[in-house]
Order: C-alpha cells, then sequence, then structure tokens
C-alpha cells in the first residue's frame, strides 16, 4: 500500500495536472471549417441575421432554442452559414455551408451577427455545466471567429442574462462589444482588442440606441441629477448625454466637495464618460451643481426646467418628447445630431432658449411614437409614419409653424383597414409592415413617398399603379419572434413560420415593383384556385397536388410499392397529373399555373429554403407533412406494403440457399450410401 504522504503528493499532482488541462482549453481556435480569401471589401447590413461581405452572403440557419444542445461542431440549425452569391443566384441553395457549428442565438433580436474585417462577432448560449450537471443556457458567452471558421474557444466575456442588450461596434481602429446591464444600470463598452471592460455609465434612467444602424458606436441615455446635500434624492429635472464606445474618461472634472458626499463622508460614487448634449436645470436655480456644465445665470429659461424621454434615434436624428415641469405640458422634438459640436449650450439649447436647438414634431406622442418610422424626404423635411387606432396608416410632413395642427404641414392616407400593423422598415421608397397572419405574420409593402393624390384609389395612380396600393407577399408567415424580414441586395431573407418550415431561414427574389409582387401573388392564387377546385369532389387529389406544392415531386405517391398508391383511384392520378403539368382533367383546367412552357406549382417556385435542416427536423417535416397531405393507411398494410421487395430481396435468396443445401445434402447422403 501507498504511504500516506505519497498518496498526498500523487493527488497534489493530478489536481496540477487537471489544472493544467482546464487552461489548455482556454484561448486558441478550432480549426478551419470552410476556404476562405480575405477581402477588403466592407460588410453590408451589419447586425441582422444576414450579412453581405466578398460575394458570400452569411446568414443565421434558422430560429433556434438557447436550451438546446450548443455543443460545437454538433449544431446545425441556429449555426452560421454562408452561400456564394453567384450560387444564390443561380438556384443552388445546396451549396450553403456551415461556417461556425455553434448557436447563435440571444434574445435581443435588434442585434445579430457582425462582420468587421475578417472576423464575425457574435453571441452564444453558454455550453458550461453547473455543479448539478446542467447547463447554464441562460448565461450568454460573447465570441469571435475568422471566416473562414476559426473560432475562439474562449469569449470575450460571459452574463447571465440571454436577453442581454448588445451592439458590436467600430470605432476608429478597435471593435467593441456595447452592452447594457440593466440590473446595474450600467451602459459597458468592452474593447476585443485589449480585453478592457470600460463601465461607461452608471445609474442612468434610459437609453437609447440607434434603432435603424446597430453599428452606431453612440448611445443616448438621460441621468438623475441628485440635490445637494441629500445625495439620495435627485432634483425633478433630467440631464441627457451622449456616449461613444471608444470613450474611457469623461471630458469633465466633477468637483463632489462640499455637499456631495456619502454617509462615511467620502464624495459620491459617479460613473459618466458622456457628453452633456440637454440639461434640463430651471430658472428657479440660482447655483450651479457639479453637473450643470454649461449654466450661467439668466440662461435657463423654463421656471422648473425640463425632463426628456426618448421615442427612436434614427436617420441622425434623436426624437422625444420634453416635459416642462412647471406647465406640466409634453411635446415631441428632434435633435440633429449634426449640429451637436463647438459652441453647444446644453441649458441655451432647449426649447425655449436663446438657440433653440430642438425642432418641433408634434404637440403630443399620440402619433409620434416609439412604433412610428422617421426620415427626411428629399426637400430636407422631417417625416414620420405611424398607424393610428383604426388601422388607418398615414404619412406626415412637419411643420415647423406652430400655425399648423400638429406641426402637420401635409398628412397623407397611405392606406385603410390595416388594424393591428406594425411598421417595419423603409427601403427603396416602399414602406414594409407586417400584420395577422396563419402561424406568424403576413409581410405587406407600400410605397410611402408618393404624392397625396397618387393614394387615391378611384382617380389617382392607385386606380391602376400598384405601387400605391399595399400588396402582400403571397401567404408567407414569417417569424415575428426572431428577426424581423431582411432586404440584402436584391433578395428577401426571413424565417418561414409556415406549415413544414419549421423556422429556417428562406429566401426570395425580391420583386422590383409591386405590379411584380403581383404577378407573383396571381401565379400563387392560380395555385390555390386549383386545390379548392380539385377538393370540391376529389379531396385526396387535392392533398396530392398540396403535396407536391411542397415536397417538388409524387415519387410516394404513383410509387406502386407503397401503401399510398393503393388509396388513389384512377381519377385522383389523372387529376395529379393534369395538375404538375398544368393540364385539364375532369373539366378542370390548370392552365393558369403556365407561363409560356413553364408550369409554376411549386413552392420553390416562390422561394425557397436557404440553409440545411436537421437531419431530426428533416425527418419531422417529412412525417407531418405525410400525415397531413396523404391518405390515412393502417401500420400493418404499410409495412405489408413497404416490404414487398424486401421480402423479396431477402427471401429470394434465402431460398436458393435454402435448395441449395438440399440439394449438397442428399449429394451427400448419397455418397455415404455409396462408401
Amino acid at each position: 500500500m501507498l504511504k500516506k504522504g505519497k498518496k498526498i503528493i500523487l493527488l497534489v499532482l493530478a489536481f496540477a495536472l487537471a489544472l493544467a488541462a482546464l487552461a489548455g482549453c482556454k484561448g486558441g481556435r478550432t480549426s478551419s471549417t470552410v476556404d476562405y480569401e480575405p477581402t477588403d471589401q466592407e460588410a453590408t447590413s451589419n447586425g441582422g441575421f444576414v450579412v453581405e461581405k466578398g460575394g458570400w452572403y452569411y446568414f443565421i440557419n434558422g430560429a433556434e432554442s438557447s436550451s438546446s444542445d450548443n455543443t460545437y461542431g454538433e449544431v446545425v440549425k441556429g449555426s452560421l452559414m454562408r452561400i456564394k452569391e453567384s450560387d444564390l443566384a443561380s438556384g443552388k441553395y445546396s451549396a450553403a455551408e456551415i461556417v461556425i457549428p455553434q448557436m447563435m442565438v440571444a434574445s435581443d433580436y435588434t442585434s445579430g451577427i457582425y462582420i468587421y474585417g475578417d472576423t464575425v462577432y457574435y453571441a452564444t448560449p453558454n455550453t458550461t455545466k453547473n455543479m448539478d450537471g446542467d447547463v447554464e443556457s441562460s448565461y450568454l458567452d460573447f465570441k469571435s471567429a475568422g471566416l473562414d471558421g476559426t473560432a475562439m474557444k474562449d469569449r470575450y466575456l460571459q452574463v447571465s442574462d440571454n436577453t442581454t442588450v448588445y451592439r458590436y461596434v467600430q470605432d476608429g481602429e478597435d471593435v467593441y462589444l456595447l452592452y447594457v446591464d440593466s440590473s446595474n444600470t450600467e451602459i459597458h463598452s468592452y474593447n476585443t482588442r485589449t480585453g478592457t471592460d470600460t463601465v461607461l455609465v452608471k445609474g442612468y434612467s434610459a437609453y437609447q440606441l440607434d434603432s435603424q444602424d446597430p453599428t452606431n458606436p453612440v448611445v443616448y441615455y438621460t441621468m438623475p441629477v441628485v440635490k445637494k446635500n441629500n445625495i439620495t434624492e435627485n432634483e425633478s429635472y433630467q440631464q441627457i448625454y451622449r456616449v461613444s464606445a471608444s470613450a474611457t474618461k469623461s471630458p469633465y472634472e466633477f468637483d463632489f466637495s462640499g455637499g456631495y458626499q456619502d454617509e462615511d463622508g467620502e464624495d459620491m460614487e459617479y460613473i459618466n464618460l458622456g457628453e452633456l448634449v440637454l440639461d434640463g436645470i430651471g430658472s428657479d436655480k440660482t447655483e450651479k451643481s457639479p453637473f450643470n456644465h454649461d449654466w450661467a445665470a439668466g440662461t435657463a429659461k423654463s421656471l422648473s426646467g425640463f425632463t426628456y424621454s426618448f421615442i427612436k434615434y434614427m436617420d441622425g436624428k434623436l426624437i422625444l418628447s420634453v416635459t416642462k415641469i412647471s406647465e406640466g405640458t409634453t411635446f415631441v422634438y428632434a435633435l440633429d445630431e449634426s449640429a451637436i459640436g463647438e459652441g453647444w449650450n446644453s441649458v441655451t439649447a432647449n426649447p425655449g432658449g436663446d438657440d433653440g436647438k430642438l425642432s418641433p414634431v408634434a404637440v403630443s406622442t399620440a402619433n409620434a411614437t416609439a412604433s412610428a418610422l422617421y426620415y427626411t424626404n428629399e426637400s430636407n423635411e422631417l417625416c414620420y409614419i405611424y398607424v393610428d387606432s383604426a388601422g388607418a396608416i398615414w404619412r406626415v410632413t412637419v411643420s415647423q409653424s406652430n400655425a399648423d395642427t400638429d406641426y402637420s404641414k401635409e398628412s397623407v392616407l397611405l392606406a385603410r383597414g390595416q388594424t393591428s400593423a406594425t411598421l417595419l422598415k423603409l427601403a427603396d421608397g416602399y414602406l414594409y409592415f407586417s400584420n395577422t397572419g396563419t402561424n406568424g405574420k403576413a409581410l405587406y409593402r407600400i410605397r410611402y413617398d408618393g404624392a397625396k393624390e397618387q393614394y387615391n384609389g378611384f382617380e389617382g395612380a392607385a386606380a391602376e399603379n400598384d405601387d400605391y396600393k399595399v400588396t402582400q407577399y403571397l401567404a408567407l408567415d414569417f417569424n415575428d419572434s426572431w428577426y424581423s424580414p431582411e432586404l440584402v441586395g436584391n433578395y428577401l431573407f426571413f424565417s418561414n413560420k409556415e406549415s413544414y418550415a419549421s423556422s429556417y431561414v428562406y429566401v426570395m427574389e425580391n420583386p422590383a415593383d409591386n405590379a411584380a409582387l403581383k404577378a407573383l401573388n396571381d401565379a400563387y392564387e392560380a395555385i390555390t384556385d386549383a386545390w379548392d377546385d380539385i377538393a370540391v369532389k376529389f379531396s385526396n387529389a387535392s392533398n396530392a397536388a398540396k403535396y407536391y406544392f411542397y415536397v417538388g415531386n409524387d415519387d410516394l405517391i404513383q410509387d406502386q410499392g407503397e401503401a399510398y398508391y393503393a388509396e388513389y383511384t384512377e381519377e385522383d392520378l389523372e387529376i395529379l397529373k393534369a395538375f404538375i403539368e398544368g393540364g385539364s382533367a375532369y373539366g378542370m383546367d390548370f392552365s393558369a399555373m403556365k407561363s409560356g412552357d413553364t408550369v409554376i406549382n411549386k413552392q420553390t417556385d416562390f422561394y425557397n429554403l436557404l440553409g440545411k435542416m436537421s437531419d431530426a427536423d428533416k425527418e419531422s417535416v417529412e412525417e407531418e407533412i405525410q400525415n397531413a397531405l396523404l391518405p390515412a393507411i393502417d401500420e400493418e398494410s404499410a409495412d405489408d406494403a413497404g416490404w414487398t421487395w424486401q421480402w423479396a430481396a431477402i427471401f429470394v435468396p434465402v431460398g436458393v440457399v435454402v435448395i441449395a443445401g438440399a440439394v449438397v445434402a442428399v449429394i451427400l447422403i448419397r455418397k455415404r450410401k455409396i462408401r
């Protein structure tokens, strides 16, 4: 037996080896998964689930749950994939390949994957197990990988909440991870090159990131102003600051002597690296505090000052509501951030101030809300689009004159009857919005920049021009619990929530205008009309036509070795043949599905699965389609039909062997008798 001292030495050595093994697991990178040629071309559409870079489209392969297995190398759904632009254009969707076999899953769907240089930055659920052996999948790891798939084995940092709001931004030469620690009211900036995690602000009241450009390194936030000699209480007014991800120190010197100490007599803690944009101090204050950097006697015009609430930050403008405390009135204003610079005064820039840098937008937040979309038109006028309580979509051009009701120079009714609509984005002159769908949300668009008379459906352009009519994207349902559909290049990408799609990413060429989109809708409607016509007398044939639409072939139906074949009548099969060929049968004409010599009758004629389904999902979808659209058959008959050729394959050779064995046995017996 080993002596006690030797046992201890061996245990210590074993422990040291274990630590060394663990240390060896940290750092380093995985092996490359794909070939990649470096390029200086900048990425487009950063921050969503699709990014284009150097002739490749990189995309998150479908909506996956954070609690799913995230073992590196085993992940298919939710992984990062890519497809070459030329393959996408030619319809070679199977050419898509996995770049990072790890889940790109976080619950902040305003932020996704980012590519800077030849590196992709992302968030992924933690794979470490706790003491009970359970994976802490609610934790989020922030990582990066080369575009050849060489991923970090370690991480930049980890947060305990997978709903953490984050952005990867480039500020100067460095890439920073901006993230919000809402539980501690902190905004952080992590330098991915140096590994430095900087607290930009602590104790914010609210913050606003750019809702249009997730790569913008600037954050606006409101801060309370503590009272002198009582730092546990705040003044009634607020301040607005802005900070960039690269900030490392405050532009101000704070002197907290004389009234800003804590209960231990120490200067109060105050972390704020931002630049003061608006100071809501009122004229009732007779001296400045350490926080009022631009205040001077007589500069504040409002008695009790102002409070601020963010509405939106997009297109270079900060939209905010400003409340005049003494009067209790609230107006909506726009701050053009290009005006902030040398000589900016945070006090006089307020409404009624000597500078008056804020432009009025509306007299209330009734219509100018966070759900509205804001932009600047060709005449450099601020406009916004909103949905009213009756479901009408309006475009407002903002006036600078209070003589115009609600500061509206012009209000244009774009569409009616869009109750439950959610405005998504403005792109290439079109407003994209969603509305109630079947399984998810339906997608629509309408041109938003036309003249008022063009939206008159009786006499205007809308009477003949589909661009000025609300037009739906086929009958597609997108997953509204994930990222909104994205427009990159000439393509529309979306997470498909329709039946038999399992929320994987699908892609279609985005029609050039609504006339082209309507033509697609007409082609799609010809198919659904055919299903309805067939179903009147031939329900099995109608479902067979649907099966062909989704699967793209009728092999299971036509295979006489399958049990399904026996469930179809001769009429069913003739009708299916006519549907597939765009012909006619039994008084039903399917030629409306033809475009020249081409028959348009499959889902892939409209949009396609872009990525790769996991084996489990593929099997599940196949089973779901068969159960829903093929005739019900009992298992015994299915087994009998399915095994017809298998029995032949097995027992014919076995029979030959048995017969041959019998012949051999007879020969041996005869030989023995001869002996």
